[in-house]
């Protein structure tokens, strides 16, 4: 407890810093116990749902091959994102980054990686989708299978090389913080800005062009709707709104998922400070990123009718096969 004069009222002040640091402790403690319990169930949704998703695609005969490329690489990207959340998981359980530089520069470019696949990966499905409803006719010739094949690759290129150049030199070091530990940080500099602004940009065009999706999607519905009732002489049929519930459901993914990454980016390049506190909070918005890959899982694939179909089958299988292995 520090007791102090203060000048301008007369009066004795007295601040008690032992509460301040205790109140300080629970709420680090809880905050850690909150972001280790969402990490662990994210990690597991996502191990156990991404997988089942890249076997059960290749079972659907329904969808179009090259929606099912774009939709394996979306996958295939955020069950890669995983790979950075066992280093993360790490050094969170740990208190301290016990894997030295070198791990800590990998660290840090993985984790800026597999978020950005994720993202572009969802972006050239969005827009192989929006050409799907926006040129029915067109589609198969303007997007073949082996154009598809050449997007997916050069994404991965493309933003593999951008973020091992960018994030990859000088990147992510270990620092001490306002405790005992040392903790794996990046550099808050002008590479933060860039990576904000690509990631608002994409995200941007993808509310963008789901919002014309479900545009001209409704106005089909809408004319279906009047041709059947020209034709037959009875009401309108109720006009479908799937695809403004789609819609709906990715805007408000991505928004929960997403801005609170890009508030706190706008905050930490603002005022960059290495506190434990603020550790947390930093890996809290990770894992709301993490749980954006088990929630793609639920929007492409579940949503789904062939696709839920064929997961119950590829269980259905599954399960036979234990009981036949077991009981003979």
């Amino acid at each position: 407890m520090e007791t102090t004069w203060s000048p301008d009222e007369g009066i004795i002040v007295t601040s008690n810093s032992t509460e301040d640091n205790i109140e300080n402790e629970h709420t680090s403690r809880t905050l850690f116990i909150l972001v280790a319990v969402l990490a662990v169930l994210a990690i597991f949704l996502c191990v156990l749902l991404n997988p089942l998703m890249l076997v059960t695609l290749r079972r659907v005969t329904s969808i179009q091959p090259t929606t099912k490329i774009f939709m394996a690489s979306l996958t295939l990207s955020d069950l890669c994102n995983n790979l950075y959340w066992i280093l993360a998981l790490t050094e969170l359980f740990a208190g301290s980054w016990l894997l030295g530089d070198f791990l800590c520069v990998v660290n840090g470019v993985t984790s800026y990686l597999f978020v950005s696949l994720s993202i572009f990966s969802l972006f050239i499905l969005t827009v192989d989708r929006y050409i799907a409803i926006s040129q029915p006719l067109r589609y198969p010739s303007i997007m073949t299978v082996f154009r598809s094949k050449i997007i997916v690759l050069s994404t991965w290129a493309a933003v593999s090389i951008f973020c091992i150049l960018i994030f990859g030199i000088d990147g992510s070091r270990v620092v001490s913080l306002d405790t005992r530990y040392y903790l794996c940080i990046g550099n808050y500099d002008w590479r933060n800005y860039l990576a904000l602004t690509i990631a608002v940009v994409i995200i941007l065009s993808i509310f963008i062009l789901y919002a014309r999706i479900a545009l001209i999607a409704r106005n089909q519905a809408r004319r279906i709707a009047a041709e059947n009732q020209a034709g037959n002489g009875q009401g309108g049929q109720r006009i479908n709104t799937r695809s403004t519930t789609t819609i709906i459901i990715i805007t408000g993914t991505l928004i929960i998922t997403w801005i609170p990454t890009v508030v706190r980016l706008l905050i930490v390049i603002a005022s960059p400070q290495h506190t434990w506190t603020r550790y947390l909070a930093g890996t809290f918005t990770n894992v709301l990123l993490l749980c954006n890959s088990w929630l793609n899982v639920i929007i492409y694939y579940l949503r789904n009718r062939d696709l839920r179909q064929a997961v119950r089958a590829l269980l259905s299988d599954w399960h036979q096969s234990l009981q036949q292995r077991f009981l003979h």
